[in-house]
């Protein structure tokens, strides 16, 4: 018998360092979904602001998604909302992004 299938269910598939960044790929139901996650500010060395951007793809012409806050997993609920209310408008998969923060929180990414 096969295990049942969440099809909510949201994973990281691959993740990597680029320049100032990390950077997370992610699979689901929906498809791709890549979040890039970049710390600024902060003279100790600690980012006091998080941004987080997602896409769909790596091509110079999709949509980004990108949002701001003190904590990364603030910053991710944000691009959450974000992505919901832009997705329509601009042809975006649903992604259960409740889903997306636990495989994030997983990895301590969030």
């Amino acid at each position: 018998m096969k295990p049942e299938v969440d099809e909510n269910a949201i994973r990281i598939t691959q993740q990597f360092r680029a320049r100032d960044a990390m950077v997370y790929d992610l699979r689901g139901y929906a498809g791709r979904l890549t979040l890039r996650i970049t710390g600024r500010g902060g003279d100790d060395g600690r980012p006091t602001e998080w941004c987080i951007e997602a896409s769909t793809s790596t091509s110079p012409d999709a949509p980004i998604v990108s949002e701001r806050s003190a904590t990364r997993a603030e910053a991710l609920c944000a691009v959450g909302r974000s992505w919901n209310a832009k997705r329509l408008a601009n042809n975006l998969p649903s992604f259960n992004w409740e889903s997306v923060a636990r495989a994030m929180a997983a990895v301590r990414a969030i």
